[in-house]
């Protein structure tokens, strides 16, 4: 069998062979005549030496002229084709099936389950090999893997039984990655191929060419699905208000097909909330406002689903887990009483914590409100100190009784936070008496603007717990509320004054004492000396101060518990305290299970099966709550073609082709290579020349 080249140029190197015989005829010494007067006492050499000494030449010349001649061919790497085996039988080959396990592979198009139709590909792949031939397997889900490494066809089947559809995204380009480092381990003498099984949905199939092929690799594509499959999902589910935005729901069409009758529902701890008639334009999207309802505190979870007849039911609901706060306690002290409540001087007050406070209605609140007498002030804060208030406010009214204001001391003292304001009633000789060791300042007198001018706020403490809401830009103009009386004051050495008017008298002036805080504000808690409570700055700042008051952050009504991707590694962080702790986990349907924290108090969770989890502490008191969805890039079904998505893929020259140390270890897949034998040659022929020089001129 004639053998080839794999680089034939450099036979042109063959020519350097005629320079050594030249130099080597040019140089050679010719024979010269000598005079001499006698020869006799010369003793006679034997011309047989001469002869052999040009024979050894020769054959020096001609040992070194094939090792260079050995050389040049190993450089121009010689190999026979390996057309068939010793039994007549083609070459043998090895096959790396990527098979694609994202959550697209659920859908069930006209032709079938993609997952079946997939799994029927891919083991009429392996039914092609011979016994003698391999195959790995690499699955490509949320993370590509190898799931089995080259070995019999057999045994890559058997793991295909086992094998489920997952929930998580999938990157074709990952698992072309990983197929390229099993390259890397295949037998070369065998030949090489990678067969893809996959639906190639376009956010599946983007970085195709993120992981170069060799250019004589044969890779085959085989494509499961409808190239256009109408899907209906739900993408979001957001019940935290964030930036004014309400609690919604967001349904998108993602094919050309018109939805016209869909119906949605959301569902609150297994309980139906509301049902909405749903129509869906051809690659529509849709938001939904949705209310909750009043929950008692601790972590709830959420579901918004959809009935539609689309290829992929995964998607159609998605989960929230969220915790409501227990409400700050709140105790209004209202001093005038009246059947109207827009005349009482905590009206604005309780409008803004709780709009439906004392209401028939319910509503969701961050405050539970009560409403109270002067002279019920002492019991209210000395009975059932399970359930007392966190914060106290007093609007500007008549002294209190001594045994009112010595609970209120205590209260205060104890942690608990109060809200002074003042007003029309009040007395400054009174209140410095009466609250001397509560106050952050001493009232002097009353003052009152111009009528051409009112007082306006000017600087605050913009890191103050009270302005929270406030540092975001275009977020409210402090600014804006005209004042139009307040007091003369002065501050006490331990207060903090975080907003003054504009000619610098104090307008907010905050003490702590004890554990708790005092906050007086140089205005009335009605509208009778300005007109705060009726801008909209007033809400947000009233709930700053009230959480702060109470020892809190700027809690919201609700707060999102985590939420994450299907099919990802979910790190769960506990904090130090709960280090090497067991706890008791559940949810999405499955059985319970104890898991146990690491040092840092940490759980390593994979999370495959949509829906919310719960995780209790081993007495069932609930920890943490969390919700698990499918991403949202999986509702898309829209494919590549298989063509298409082979002109994505990097084609590169293998860089075991050109180099003479490349293949050191096995010949090409279909070659037979002869240089390591012509190398092994001439480096013995170097060898006996060097032997054979060193004994011709001894």
């Amino acid at each position: 069998m004639p053998f080839l080249l794999t680089n034939p140029m450099l036979l042109a190197a063959l020519a350097g062979l005629g320079i050594p015989v030249v130099l080597h005829l040019l140089l050679k010494q010719k024979s010269q005549r000598l005079r001499f007067s006698t020869i006799r006492f010369f003793q006679k050499q034997d011309e047989q030496a001469s002869a052999k000494r040009k024979l050894r030449n020769w054959l020096l010349l001609l040992l070194r002229l094939l090792v260079f001649a050995l050389l040049v061919l190993v450089f121009a790497r010689p190999y026979l084709p390996r057309l068939t085996n010793p039994n007549g039988m083609p070459p043998a080959r090895q096959l790396i099936l990527v098979l694609d396990q994202s959550a697209s592979l659920q859908a069930n198009d006209g032709a079938g389950l993609r997952w079946t139709l997939a799994l029927k590909a891919a083991r009429q792949a392996l039914a092609s090999l011979r016994p003698n031939d391999r195959a790995a397997l690499i699955t490509c889900g949320t993370q590509a893997r190898v799931a089995a490494g080259f070995g019999p066809p057999s045994v890559a089947a058997q793991i295909l039984d086992g094998l489920t559809p997952g929930t998580g995204t999938g990157e074709l380009s990952a698992g072309l990655r990983e197929a390229t480092r099993l390259l890397a381990l295949g037998d070369p003498k065998f030949t090489t191929s990678i067969t893809v099984v996959s639906d190639f949905q376009r956010t599946s199939a983007l970085n195709l060419g993120a992981s170069p092929l060799p250019s004589n690799l044969n890779v085959q594509l085989v494509a499961v699905g409808d190239i256009a499959a109408p899907n209906v999902a739900v993408v979001e589910l957001n019940l935290a208000a964030v930036n004014d935005t309400l609690p919604h729901a967001t349904v998108a069409n993602f094919g050309a097909e018109e939805f016209r009758e869909l119906t949605a529902e959301f569902l609150v701890d297994g309980k139906t909330v509301s049902v909405h008639g749903l129509p869906l334009t051809a690659g529509g999207t849709t938001n939904l406002n949705l209310t909750l309802p009043v929950l008692p505190a601790g972590w709830h979870s959420a579901e918004f689903r959809v009935k539609a007849r689309d290829p992929l039911a995964l998607d159609n609901a998605r989960f929230a887990a969220f915790y409501t706060p227990e409400p700050v306690r709140v105790l209004l002290l209202e001093g005038r009483p009246t059947a109207r409540s827009f005349e009482e001087q905590s009206f604005f007050v309780a409008a803004a914590l709780d709009p439906a406070f004392g209401t028939t209605n319910a509503s969701r609140s961050p405050f539970a409100l009560q409403k109270l007498r002067p002279d019920e002030l002492a019991g209210a804060l000395t009975t059932n100190p399970t359930n007392r208030p966190e914060v106290v406010v007093l609007p500007a009214q008549r002294p209190l009784s001594g045994a009112a204001m010595g609970a209120l001391r205590d209260f205060v003292q104890a942690g608990g936070g109060l809200l002074l304001w003042v007003g029309e009633e009040t007395s400054a000789n009174r209140f410095n008496t009466d609250l001397a060791e509560l106050s952050p300042a001493l009232l002097r007198a009353v003052e009152s603007a111009d009528a051409e001018s009112d007082w306006h706020m000017g600087e605050h403490d913009p890191d103050a717990a009270i302005f929270a809401s406030f540092r975001r830009s275009n977020s409210g103009n402090l600014a804006l509320p005209a004042f139009l009386r307040r007091f003369t004051l002065t501050p006490v050495a331990t207060s903090l004054v975080s907003a003054r008017f504009e000619d610098g008298v104090p307008l907010l002036i905050g003490r702590t004492v004890g554990r708790g805080q005092v906050l007086l504000v140089n205005t009335s808690a009605d509208t009778s000396w300005s007109d705060w409570p009726k801008r909209k700055s007033f809400v947000p700042w009233l709930h700053n101060t009230a959480q702060f008051l109470a020892g809190r952050g700027p809690e919201k009504s609700v707060r999102d518990g985590e939420n994450w991707t299907a099919g990802a590694e979910a790190d769960l962080d506990l904090g130090q305290p709960a280090a090497k702790t067991a706890f008791r986990l559940q949810g999405a349907g499955r059985p319970e299970t104890t898991v146990t924290t690491d040092t840092q108090g940490r759980l390593d969770l994979s999370l495959t099966t949509p829906g919310v989890y719960s995780l209790r502490d081993t007495s069932g008191r609930e920890v943490r709550r969390w919700a698990v969805n499918v991403p949202a890039a999986e509702a898309d079904l829209t494919a590549l073609r298989p063509a298409d998505a082979q002109q994505q893929l990097v084609r590169v020259e293998p860089t075991t082709g050109n180099l003479l140390g490349a293949d050191w270890f096995g010949p090409g897949q279909n070659q037979r290579e002869l240089w390591r034998f012509l190398l092994l040659c001439a480096l013995a022929l170097l060898v006996v020349e060097t032997l054979y020089s060193n004994r011709s001129y001894a």
